[in-house]
């Protein structure tokens, strides 16, 4: 669990700094706030991202009944940018603008979630 944890604030943060640089629309006033977004992140991942995955499968059920799953490919990365726009609110020296931009930044998130624990 603690592992867990850890490697999702790891690849929260990594993501956050590499989308900072390369996706446009995506602010981090200092370096430091994107050790503050990893944790923020990580902790409403922890709380909240449970409730959220529940919530959605559900409502996604009939469209991933009809298109055979379709859904559930994308699932994972609306439940990010879901939490992203949420940690985008509570800390002050991190802004997104746009949807692209949020969409962008939690395809990071995802991508980097899957690959570290394959790393570590």
């Amino acid at each position: 669990m603690l592992k867990t944890f850890v490697i999702q604030a790891i690849a929260a943060g990594l993501a956050v700094f590499v989308a900072s640089k390369i996706v446009p629309g995506v602010r981090v006033r200092k370096n430091n706030t994107a050790i503050g977004i990893a944790v923020a992140f990580a902790l409403l991942n922890l709380f909240i991202g449970w409730l959220l995955r529940a919530v959605l499968a559900v409502v996604l059920l009939p469209a991933a009944l009809l298109t055979f799953g379709l859904p559930y490919l994308v699932f994972g990365l609306l439940v990010n940018a879901i939490l992203l726009y949420i940690t985008d609110k509570l800390i002050d020296d991190f802004e997104i603008e746009g949807f692209w931009s949020l969409l962008g930044t939690a395809g990071l998130i995802s991508i980097a979630a899957w690959l570290l624990p394959r790393i570590f």
